[in-house]
């Protein structure tokens, strides 16, 4: 990948911005999303110099947490997982850490048959620890316990290369026990299918745990023994929001006199130098072009496709080929007495099976203090995904009827909202389907002959908030040094 690739070099304006000190490095950033924050942080921090390009007018991506009327309001992902090393790390860095703070351990729900059944306790991620609590929540006909009760002498097949998540869990545990409790579930991580999706790239360490134990309930007992208490909220945030985190990595580079912020700046593709010259240019929508040593595009992987479309061709293809799913939210508020549920708990989701379009509720006010004003109650209805991407574009009247259709059978709440708020995640959610890791693996192996570029995101190895600032991190030290292979980031669990 040289100068002879057909990159397209006769533009009307140049910026050359790299310090006089060929020892220190000028990396562009694309994408102003949390992943090209973090990695701009740590670039930052390091000593290159940074120009960080946003196509929008405002920092952050899906992350997004707006105060209306008194309510305070997550238009995209509203919790960090406690477990994940990007969760802190970050936070630490930008002076916040003291102000991340667990949700409400009160469990959640599932809406099965006109009813809420209470998920039950000791299931760690989508596998129960132990049986009882199962056969007590009522979300399993006999048969479906017993089903799952004999788990452990089912037969392992853990050769097997990869495997859907809807056939593994389906296999390990029993049919209603996926439809039930683990596609619900699955379903809020990665708004996806399972039939579709890949058991390596989205639950590895469960497939790791029917090849050591031969069986997934023997596998957690094993774990519970040998692990250590968990202490605090499995989920963590901040007092105003995952905005925070946002508004104090862009408070960080705002002042670091080695980065440069460039909102509402379009990208209109990426490749290498000149022939002769090291590094890389950034052209911008306005005809501008940057050149750099090295540049981390922490886009979404088919925009990042289309960035490097004249550049690799064949990495381009394959970036394009990840899909990305939709999803919409409707904030509902009303008073407190309006409620007749005592909302005794963080929210509920909803199987495919009861074929409504909502996904799932979450009750914000039970699951986070100071979320909404004293005396009212807020919701957050899900709405589309996977299973009815269609629903997404709907026009948002459409959508807060269906929510206030889905309060009203659920919770039995039939006042007229006093707040509503439709949110979009158009094309935010990569499908990590059968092929996933592969596909992840073959671009790895382009990138990593491609000195000046390093990919960032949840489109390759982990959809959440800790996952995209890991991978950040990652691809800032392969921008820096080279050797570090891109898109790198701990699987999501």
């Amino acid at each position: 990948m040289g100068g002879g690739s057909g990159w397209m070099y006769v533009l009307p304006m140049h910026s050359d911005p790299r310090p006089s000190d060929p020892a220190v490095r000028h990396v562009v950033v694309v994408g102003g999303g949390i992943s090209g924050l973090s990695a701009a942080e740590r670039l930052a921090a390091a000593g290159a110099h940074v120009t960080l390009v946003e196509s929008a007018a405002r920092l952050g991506g899906i992350v997004r947490t707006e105060r209306v009327d008194g309510y305070m309001i997550e238009h995209g992902p509203d919790v960090m997982l406690a477990t994940k090393p990007g969760t802190r790390s970050l936070a630490e860095r930008v002076g916040i850490a003291d102000r991340l703070v667990g949700t409400a351990a009160r469990g959640g729900f599932v809406s099965l048959g006109g009813r809420l059944k209470r998920l039950p306790q000791g299931l760690s991620g989508l596998v129960p620890s132990r049986v009882l609590p199962i056969a007590t929540s009522g979300l399993l006909s006999p048969i479906g316990l017993l089903r799952l009760a004999t788990e452990p002498l089912r037969k392992s097949r853990a050769h097997l290369p990869d495997e859907s998540v809807a056939s593994f869990m389906s296999r390990r545990l029993g049919r209603e026990m996926y439809e039930r409790v683990c596609e619900p579930l699955l379903t809020g991580i990665f708004s996806g299918f399972g039939t579709r999706l890949s058991m390596e790239a989205t639950f590895p360490q469960l497939r790791a745990m029917e090849r050591e134990h031969g069986s997934l309930l023997a596998g957690m007992r094993a774990r519970r023994r040998t692990a250590p208490a968990a202490a605090g909220s499995p989920f963590l945030t901040f007092p105003g929001g995952l905005q925070e985190l946002v508004d104090a990595v862009e408070r960080t580079l705002e002042r670091a006199p080695n980065a440069t912020i460039r909102r509402a700046t379009p990208v209109r593709a990426v490749g290498p130098a000149e022939e002769g010259d090291h590094g890389a240019v950034v052209e911008l929508a306005s005809g501008e072009t940057l050149r750099c040593d090295a540049v981390v595009v922490a886009t979404p992987a088919p925009v990042a496709g289309r960035l490097l479309a004249d550049s690799d061709p064949a990495l381009a293809a394959e970036l394009a080929s990840i899909e990305l799913g939709s999803t919409a939210t409707v904030s509902l508020a009303y008073a407190a007495d309006e409620v007749p549920h005592p909302l005794d708990g963080t929210g509920y989701v909803v199987p495919r099976t009861e074929g409504r379009p909502a996904q799932a509720c979450t009750w914000v006010s039970s699951k986070h203090a100071g979320r909404a004003p004293a005396g009212t109650r807020l919701f957050r209805v899900f709405i589309g995904g996977a299973q009815r991407p269609e629903l997404v574009t709907r026009p948002d009247a459409d959508l807060v009827a269906i929510a206030r259709e889905e309060l009203r059978r659920t919770l039995g709440v039939t006042a007229a909202p006093k707040l509503e708020l439709v949110s979009r995640w158009v094309g935010a959610m990569p499908q990590y389907h059968m092929g996933h890791p592969e596909r992840v693996r073959r671009i790895e192996a382009r990138v990593a002959a491609t000195p000046w570029l390093a990919l960032a995101g949840n489109s390759y190895r982990g959809v959440g908030v800790p996952d995209c600032i890991a991978s950040g991190e990652r691809a800032a030290a392969r921008a820096l040094s080279g050797d570090v292979p891109s898109a790198a980031a701990s699987p999501s669990t």
